[in-house]
């Protein structure tokens, strides 16, 4: 399985595998929750949003709406060294930093700022 490009899908599965299980916990008397009336008239409610939102969820991905967009993570941090000045941070990110692509980019831009 290739978790990468079927993420979204086990994502989508959560959410109606937990408005299932709230649907089912009001449905069924004595189950894990001990619910009044009111309250049981909520939490199915909720449930029922829960298992639609995540039926939504599976038919924006099917239609191709939940694409990545814009800059990753990795891109805007590497754009934003470059605009340090401080050596100080520079050394700190180089050295400290759990990305090790964030901390050739710190080396990089603090051997430049040594020139």
């Amino acid at each position: 399985m290739n978790l990468k490009k079927n993420f979204p899908y086990v994502v989508a599965g959560y959410i109606i595998a937990t408005g299932v299980f709230f649907c089912m916990s009001t449905l069924i008397e004595g189950a894990l929750l001990d619910l009044e009336s009111p309250g049981r008239y909520v939490v199915l409610a909720v449930s029922i949003i829960f298992m639609g939102a995540g039926i939504y969820s599976v038919y924006l991905v099917n239609r191709g709406k939940l694409k990545k967009s814009g800059k990753s993570v990795t891109e805007v941090r590497r754009e934003a060294i470059e605009k340090i000045k401080d050596p100080t941070m520079l050394a700190q990110i180089a050295r400290q930093d759990r990305n090790p692509v964030i901390q050739k980019t710190a080396e990089k831009r603090l051997k430049n700022l040594g020139r």
